[in-house]
């Protein structure tokens, strides 16, 4: 688009100068039958005037487009980056990831940093200096144990000037334990009150699982765990006596911490830990409203 300006301006000077070559031939024609030298004279100050006018008006917009072009261009990413989707991980694994670029700039690039702006990356290694032309390799290892479902990651590349540049990493994070209610129902609570959910849990490998509740969460909450088998196929309407190893989990209330300001609302986090899977991060949400 720019260039496109700069190529009417062009055009424009250059036409302003034929016309204003041609009305100094008529000019000078018309003053062959002019006796007057005063007429002569002033046949003149307008053309020159006007033209003269425009020609400086379209060097200036030419100079100016020209600006813009090299600013939009110094502007521009320098890099183009291959996809990389990592497909579906597992939950708790670190992967070790490779992203591949090149800078088509006509710069050197020199790099400050590259970070994850999501969680989850870490252990960055990276060129410090890319060449033009050159390619080039982004190495990270990305830890999904507080990662759960869709994601697009930035991996965020900074110069030394301060410039940011970015390059998409996607894939999903599975979490291997399955609960049948991942969302618990405090309703109205009074600090005091009993209240007991029961629930499933299972994993699509068909292992038997041993679950404990988190130490972050034993304070308020407490849980009871029975293997048993059980039958998925509705997932509406899990029930016992099927051949997937599962585990009935009973979890009730043990002493919630109140809000320390005027906060209604309850939102508790139940974290619990799996022999099994011991990198992955199994959670589900308790929320409610005190009374």
């Amino acid at each position: 688009m720019t260039f496109l300006l700069i190529l009417i301006s062009l055009a424009g000077f250059i036409l302003s100068g034929l016309y204003f070559i041609k009305n100094l031939k008529v000019i000078e024609l018309k003053n062959r039958g002019e006796k007057s030298a005063l007429k002569k004279i002033l046949n003149y100050p307008f053309t020159v005037i006007w033209y003269t006018y425009l020609l400086i008006f379209f060097v200036c917009l030419t100079v100016n487009n020209s600006f813009a072009m090299q600013n939009a261009a110094q502007g521009a990413n320098p890099f183009v980056f291959e996809p990389v989707n990592l497909g579906v991980l597992q939950q708790g694994v670190k992967k070790d990831v490779e992203i591949k670029g090149k800078n088509i700039s006509l710069q050197a690039i020199e790099l400050e940093s590259v970070f994850n702006q999501m969680t989850g990356g870490e252990n960055f290694i990276y060129p410090k200096k890319i060449e033009p032309g050159q390619n080039f390799k982004i190495n990270f290892t990305l830890n999904t144990a507080y990662m759960e479902g869709s994601f697009w990651h930035n991996i965020v590349l900074v110069d030394t000037a301060g410039t940011a540049w970015v390059a998409l990493v996607q894939g999903a994070v599975e979490n291997p334990i399955v609960f049948s209610d991942r969302i618990l129902d405090l309703g109205y609570y009074k600090n005091g009150v009993k209240k007991t959910w029961v629930f499933y849990a299972w994993n699509a490998e068909n292992k038997p699982l041993k679950l404990n509740l988190a130490s972050s969460s034993q304070k308020e909450f407490k849980a009871e765990f029975s293997d048993v088998k059980l039958n998925i196929k509705n997932f509406e309407n899990i029930k016992e006596g099927g051949t997937t190893p599962g585990v009935k989990i009973a979890l009730s209330v043990a002493n919630l911490e109140s809000p320390k300001n005027t906060q209604k609302s309850i939102r508790k986090i139940v974290s619990f830990i799996c022999e099994n899977f011991p990198n992955a991060t199994p959670e589900l949400l308790v929320t409610g409203y005190w009374e």
